[in-house]
């Protein structure tokens, strides 16, 4: 009689292993399925100046699990609470957007904080019942040393300033020098000019 009773057990065991195996990969199979991905367009490993307070836009593209762009997905863009990053539009952490057509959505009104160093921003995808998330990293940098192509512009133009002050001066001198007998051919011959990053060098007659 216990054999009987054990075939039945494990009879009814296996049947409920069954049923409930049974939807689980029904499940997995509809999410891998009906997924979505994120593409970064614009804005992966971007270097944003602190000096000037300009920012890379993020640019995504969200597209389904055929490669096809999705269009009035939700997409979230999610600065650091603290540290390096910085604010949408003056003061928040957080923007959503709308894919167009394309299936591209972008952030507006970005710009750094006042930390340096590198940061991540998260994005969040969601089309009906399917979300997925990507990060794009940036970092906030002080730039280069020359102040930006503004301070280039002003460096430029006391150079040139400069130049024309020394070559006048050097003609005065020379003339006094030479009773005004002088010739713009003996100034460029007689008297070097030494410019440089630094102050004005000029050579008089010796």
């Amino acid at each position: 009689m216990r054999i009987p009773v054990c075939l039945s057990l494990i009879l009814a065991l296996s049947c409920q292993a069954q049923q409930v195996s049974g939807p689980k990969s029904d499940l997995v199979q509809a999410q891998a399925g009906g997924g979505l991905k994120i593409v970064v367009v614009q804005g992966e490993g971007a270097e944003n100046n602190l000096r000037t307070r300009s920012a890379t836009q993020p640019v995504v593209e969200v597209r389904d699990d055929g490669d096809k762009p999705v269009a009035g997905a939700e997409v979230v863009f999610q600065l650091p609470p603290a540290g390096p990053g910085g604010v949408f539009n003056g003061w928040m952490r957080t923007q959503t957007a709308r894919t167009g057509p394309e299936g591209r959505a972008q952030t507006n009104g970005f710009a750094p904080n006042e930390e340096e160093g590198r940061f991540n921003i998260r994005v969040t995808a969601t089309a009906g019942n399917k979300t997925t998330n990507a990060i794009i990293a940036q970092s906030n940098t002080r730039g280069a040393g020359n102040g930006g192509p503004k301070a280039q512009s002003r460096k430029k133009m006391w150079t040139i300033i400069a130049i024309v002050g020394a070559a006048a001066l050097t003609g005065g001198i020379i003339a006094a020098t030479r009773g005004g007998s002088s010739t713009a051919a003996d100034v460029a011959v007689a008297v070097p000019i030494t410019i440089s990053p630094g102050p004005v060098t000029v050579g008089g007659p010796r």
